[in-house]
């Protein structure tokens, strides 16, 4: 649009040149022919300048229309790469859950036999005290197990009030380890404590229902974390 406003002032100026120069010379006046020829010369050059300029104009424009296409393709490029970065991310951190539910799964599973024996070692003991039979034991056996520190994690993955509770009871059987140890720790049966056996008993007595409850709140737990594994798989 401005080339072309360019042109017809370019026009303009040289129709009014030529007008000046035919009335203020003589010699023009009498060669009028030369005037026209010079005046056609001058439009053809004009119309020339202004074909190329259009030429240049096109080259200009094919030009930046190749360049969009080309940042177009390269915009698109760009983000068939990201979408693929981002759905390998993604592949990648369902994997690792994937992989965490699993282990966490595992850890459950190791939890559950510990509790199971535990529960086998209260109801032992506790047979034995309410049949007035500790003396046919020589020794005492520890009820608590080595890894209580697993059942006190997965509790604390289930809720607050379980860790709580296992806490708790573990802290009674704990109780009744020691009370029973030291009353086989003297080799003597007439002069043991049956204070300690007392002791003992009513720690693993109080111990045993919760105990109950809490291998039951840990199986319904395992359930419902297989199930949910199995959904994601």
């Amino acid at each position: 649009m401005v080339r072309t406003i360019s042109i017809a002032l370019i026009i303009i100026i040289a129709t009014l040149g030529a007008m000046f120069l035919f009335s203020r010379f003589f010699w023009f006046k009498q060669n009028e022919h030369v005037a026209v020829w010079l005046e056609g010369f001058a439009l053809i050059f004009i119309f020339g300048l202004d074909y190329f300029n259009r030429l240049d104009e096109a080259r200009e424009r094919k030009s930046e229309h190749e360049e969009t296409i080309e940042q177009l393709n390269l915009l698109r490029q760009q983000s068939e790469a990201a979408k693929k970065q981002a759905d390998s991310s993604s592949e990648s951190l369902q994997v690792l859950k994937a992989q965490a539910r699993e282990q966490q799964l595992r850890e459950l599973w190791r939890v559950l036999p510990i509790l199971d024996d535990l529960q086998g070692q209260v109801r032992y003991w506790l047979s034995l005290f309410e049949e007035s039979k500790w003396n046919s034991v020589n020794q005492a056996s520890r009820i608590m197990p080595a890894e209580q520190g697993a059942v006190l994690v997965q509790a604390a993955r289930h809720s607050n009030e379980l860790w709580t509770e296992v806490r708790e009871t573990f802290r009674m059987i704990s109780n009744a380890d020691y009370q029973i140890d030291r009353f086989y720790s003297i080799a003597q049966p007439s002069y043991r404590q049956d204070n300690l056996v007392t002791g003992a008993s009513d720690n693993l007595r109080n111990a045993e229902p919760k105990l109950t409850r809490i291998a039951g709140v840990f199986k319904v737990f395992e359930e419902a974390e297989r199930k949910s594994s199995q959904i994601e798989t």
